[in-house]
């Protein structure tokens, strides 16, 4: 009896082994939830059910919103945390019989059999509402953006998943924190080969952004001051009425408004005094060399708001001495931008200033050094938007004579 005890205990163990193996294949290992082989096949054996009894069929795809971010200023750790969380959220909206995967880096997919395209989008906005509610590393909040597709609209599983990413890329391409439906009217499909292209454009822009972060790292002074500005100059486009879109192009363009500081020395950069008259020259060669760089990658218009970043509404300023209407507004933009954050940050030989007083310092010069609608829309701004943190940032320094 002992053996044949033992050997029931046996297959017993192994079958929790067997299951335990079966249950790691099918699961993602860093959220519990179905992994990405585990998802398509249930994509298939749904469809293949949806199409036999003429039921509908509805697929949320799901893509946290400047994900990389996280990764690159907090550390992989933290944002293995938030992948954990947004996982945890989404298992309390799922239904019997509906799927929640992990399908990529920070990508979850939703499936829904029984479920029609306005109900699944009803679905991903709930999705959109829990994340929200989530507190991200250092206590900022997460958005996601989502696309819905169902049965109407595809022929087969496989189209279905590419439409609903096709509706998601809308969404992110059109402000992110948005959930989109598809419809052929409205979504743009894109085809293997416009993918590619935009991916290498995306994969381009890291680079030319992790060089920027690059030049902002050499002086402590300076640490994640583009990322400030180019949230900034957003804020103040908002302000001012500019679209959605065009205002993520500004965003952009911040990021690497101070790339052509690579090109100034070292020594130069992290200077503990003020700078000679020559050593204001090199540095005053960054913004049209930074247009150069960044015109590999950037377009036109978001290359002339770089290169324009240090013009004076009175004309005054460089590379170009351009005045008044003849600044892109996208460099008067980030021209106070970057004015703001260099006055509310703190140096070896001078003290930040408050943001009260360098909003008065930028009335003050409304109508010379900066145009006065856009001190306008600085004052309409919210003031956690004025000071953002991080850190202190670097100031441009005026020349005096050796």
């Amino acid at each position: 009896m002992a053996g044949f005890a033992e050997l029931v205990g046996l297959a017993i163990a192994n079958a929790d082994a067997r299951r335990q193996l079966a249950d790691r294949a099918a699961t993602d290992p860093l959220t519990g939830i179905a992994n990405h082989r585990t998802f398509h096949e249930r994509l298939a054996d749904e469809w293949e059910r949806a199409r036999r009894h003429g039921r509908p069929l509805s697929l949320v795809l799901l893509d946290l919103d400047h994900f990389k971010r996280i990764n690159d200023v907090h550390g992989h750790q933290a944002g293995d945390r938030v992948l954990i969380d947004v996982a945890d959220a989404l298992r309390t909206l799922v239904r019997a019989g509906d799927v929640v995967a992990r399908v990529g880096g920070e990508e979850f997919a939703w499936l829904m059999p029984e479920t029609d395209a306005a109900s699944a989008f009803a679905g991903a906005e709930r999705a959109r509402a829990a994340i929200a509610r989530l507190r991200g590393p250092g206590g900022g909040g997460l958005t996601v953006s989502a696309g819905v597709c169902d049965t109407e609209h595809a022929s087969g599983a496989a189209e279905l998943y590419a439409l609903a990413d096709g509706a998601l890329y809308w969404a992110k391409a059109h402000g992110r924190d948005a959930s989109c439906r598809y419809s052929p009217a409205v979504v743009e499909v894109l085809s293997a080969e416009e993918r590619a292209r935009r991916l290498e454009r995306s994969q381009a822009l890291a680079a030319l952004r992790a060089l920027a972060r690059a030049v902002d790292a050499k002086d402590p002074h300076t640490q994640r001051h583009s990322e400030r500005v180019a949230a900034l100059a957003a804020g103040i486009a908002e302000v001012i009425g500019w679209p959605p879109e065009r205002t993520a192009l500004l965003h952009e363009a911040g990021l690497v408004h101070d790339v052509g500081k690579i090109g100034v020395p070292d020594a130069v950069l992290a200077k503990p005094a003020a700078l000679t008259a020559a050593e204001y020259e090199q540095v005053k060669q960054h913004a049209a060399l930074g247009a150069d760089i960044a015109g590999e990658i950037l377009s036109a218009e978001q290359t002339a708001w770089v290169r324009g970043h240090h013009e004076r509404w009175d004309g005054r300023g460089y590379p170009d001495a351009l005045a008044g209407a003849a600044i892109p507004e996208g460099a008067r933009i980030l021209a106070l931008a970057d004015a703001l954050d260099v006055m509310t940050a703190s140096r070896s030989y001078r003290s930040a200033i408050s943001w009260e007083a360098a909003l008065e310092e930028c009335r003050a010069t409304a109508g010379a050094q900066f145009e006065p609608r856009i001190v306008a829309a600085l004052g309409r701004l919210p003031r956690p938007l004025l000071v953002p943190p991080g850190g202190p940032v670097a100031a441009e320094r005026r020349p005096v004579t050796a």
